[in-house]
């Protein structure tokens, strides 16, 4: 439990300025309800969050970019405001998420959008895609992580061999002061454990600091991470096959210092049938937090242009 943690516990906050131009809205489930947000009008484009577990609310950071679009942005029951019951691994799995997806998609009426997913939003919108290939106009990939959970197995060590000896004892320091409030202390551990996802350190702290107070608490669910790693499925899940079927076009975008950077992102887009990849120089995991002109320059060209060819 704890690998997994250090992995992606403190992984996924927001940074940049955040707009208050969010509709906000809702879907009655059987257990409270699926929050979603809108914003702005023109082609409809849905952001996908990562985590698992985390909010809705630092993939503001991309929508604010994109004049000209309507944005939505999906807490998937569990995480987010639509935490209204326990997540077990009875129910938390990727099926949920994409099914939740659906649901946002048809109470708005959208006949076909466009996905963007970050990290595991990356999954999501690829088996989103799988499953509703006739919805999905095309695809775009931030920090992808492939087709399955192999890389579980290793990414861990990945992240942790970035960090120094020092930063280790920082960890162990602020994890056994009992003294410190929750909120505080979470923070503080991000702000160590970031070292390993920013190729830019300098970048962390204003990352951290962009994050509001009153969306601290509720950014991550860990209950609904830890039931997600604890589903039956989670080793067995690979939809490669299917993906490379996909006829829609995909969009790769990498930070090229991204510790998951290891090679599958080019084999993906090898092997996917319309694809290009990008790779932003100088960049981990968070591209648009390091660096913001050359990620939406990308960003913005991937929304527009259907050719193939990679570089």
């Amino acid at each position: 439990m704890m690998t997994r943690i250090l992995l992606f516990f403190f992984s996924f906050f927001i940074c940049g300025t955040v707009s208050s131009q969010y509709r906000a809205d809702s879907i009655k489930l059987k257990d409270g309800y699926l929050h979603f947000y809108t914003k702005g009008e023109g082609q409809p484009v849905v952001l996908l969050q990562g985590g698992p577990g985390f909010s809705s609310f630092y993939m503001r950071s991309i929508a604010d970019s994109l004049n000209g679009y309507k944005c939505i942005l999906i807490d998937y029951e569990g995480t987010g405001r639509s935490q209204y019951r326990a997540a077990d691994k009875s129910w938390v799995s990727p099926e949920k998420v994409i099914e939740d997806i659906e649901l946002v998609r048809r109470k708005l009426n959208i006949e076909k959008w466009t996905i963007v997913g970050h990290s595991y939003g990356t999954h999501f919108g690829l088996y989103y895609a799988v499953n509703h290939p006739t919805r999905v106009r095309k695809i775009i990939l931030v920090s992808s992580i492939g087709t399955s959970n192999q890389f579980q197995r290793y990414a861990n060590d990945n992240a942790m061999v970035r960090l120094t000896p020092d930063d280790m004892a920082q960890l162990g320091a602020i994890d056994s002061d009992t003294l410190l409030d929750p909120v505080e202390k979470e923070f503080k551990i991000e702000g160590i454990l970031l070292k390993s996802y920013f190729f830019d350190k300098s970048k962390i702290e204003p990352f951290l600091n962009a994050v509001p107070s009153e969306e601290k608490a509720r950014n991550f669910s860990n209950s609904f991470f830890s039931a997600y790693f604890d589903n039956p499925n989670f080793w067995k899940w690979d939809i490669s096959k299917k993906a490379y079927a996909l006829a829609v076009p995909v969009r790769i975008i990498q930070g090229r210092q991204d510790f998951l950077t290891d090679g599958k992102q080019e084999l993906l887009n090898a092997r996917l049938k319309n694809s290009r990849i990008y790779f932003i120089e100088r960049s981990g995991h968070f591209p648009w937090a390091e660096r913001p002109v050359a990620f939406f320059k990308v960003l913005k060209e991937s929304l527009l242009n259907n050719s193939t060819a990679s570089r």
